[in-house]
């Protein structure tokens, strides 16, 4: 497995290459997660430096950092992520670009709870992200980043389910087998509800999504109150309530939708400007069903966080029982009841 660059390596590229003319520049390891970030500074100015952390377990599953460039590239005039400056694929031994080092700004996770200013100025910005003309023509969505149908979930919920049982199968001992037993079930009762919800996905569109929308990589920005999103490791193309979904899903705690916040944030949503461009020009039958498929991508998501949270622990190499290291006990008793008004 590749290393982390050091900052040996990072300076010696610099003074090699002098991108943006940052020979010379300040360098320091400021965040070591699924990426990467230095912060590179010189003459008064401050850059992000991004790259994949080639140590994560998880490093195949996001986009590559050109595709993430142009992501960012098509978003730069708009205000919803950091300034993309200068991108590099090949001189350094890991791919890299570098970006604006966002200041000013407090993760909404550190926000919480939420107020009413918070949830309508994101309800606001997800609406304008959604309006972006990023669309498979302009951008190659691979697969699996696409959310056309419901059905799509049901694989990777099955396909992570399988994975836990391999990783897991010579630990007797672990309740995590308890637990995937439970989870098939759940699979298996959501399945014909996923189905039925199906028609009207095809009916309504599809729009360009923000996957890693949570409220992790949700900050505020102080002076303005506005939101800007950072980390974008990951985008798709489908659903048009899918960004607004995954953010309510991170708003309260371990799952849970804040009081209000769903109804708030879907009626800012809908009062938007962008709103009505998108349904104009896109998805008329968005004007009378935005609410429903929201709805139905909420109930989908809790079961996916569910299943996540299991995974992403086995993944790990957890060795504890994961009903007390995880959230997977609220989130089940969550889904149960969401089984039983369907």
């Amino acid at each position: 497995m590749a290393k982390k660059p050091t900052i040996a390596e990072i300076r010696e590229y610099l003074e090699e290459f002098n991108p943006l003319g940052l020979k010379g520049a300040s360098i320091d390891l400021i965040s070591v997660h699924n990426h990467l970030h230095y912060r590179l500074g010189k003459a008064g100015k401050i850059y992000c430096l991004r790259m994949v952390n080639p140590e994560s377990h998880r490093a195949g599953e996001w986009l590559t950092i050109p595709e993430e460039y142009v992501v960012l590239h098509h978003l730069k005039f708009i205000g919803l992520g950091p300034i993309p400056y200068f991108v590099d694929p090949e001189r350094f031994r890991l791919p890299l670009f570098i970006q604006e080092f966002v200041s000013g700004v407090i993760c909404f996770n550190d926000l919480k709870p939420l107020n009413k200013e918070h949830l309508k100025a994101t309800a606001e910005a997800i609406a304008l992200l959604n309006s972006r003309n990023i669309d498979p023509i302009r951008f190659p969505f691979r697969k699996g980043f696409t959310r056309y149908s419901y059905l799509t979930s049901l694989k990777t919920w099955e396909e992570r389910l399988k994975t836990i049982k391999e990783i897991i199968s010579w630990n007797k001992e672990s309740d995590v087998l308890e637990w995937v037993s439970k989870l098939e079930e759940i699979v298996n009762r959501a399945k014909p509800i996923l189905e039925g919800f199906e028609p009207l996905l095809r009916e309504t569109g599809s729009l360009f999504n923000f996957d890693g929308a949570h409220c992790g990589n949700t900050y505020w920005r102080e002076k303005s109150g506005r939101v800007v999103f950072l980390d974008w490791q990951k985008v798709s193309y489908g659903d048009p309530s899918f960004t607004l979904a995954r953010f309510l899903t991170s708003a309260g705690k371990d799952g849970e939708i804040p009081t209000g916040a769903k109804e708030l944030m879907v009626e800012s949503y809908i009062q938007t400007p962008h709103f009505r461009q998108i349904a104009d020009d896109h998805c008329r039958k968005l004007k009378g069903h935005f609410r429903k498929l929201v709805d139905q991508r909420l109930f989908e998501r809790q079961i996916a966080d569910l299943i996540w949270v299991v995974w992403h622990y086995v993944e790990k190499g957890g060795s504890e029982a994961v009903e007390g290291a995880t959230s997977v006990s609220v989130r089940y008793a969550r889904v149960l009841k969401l089984l039983e008004q369907y």
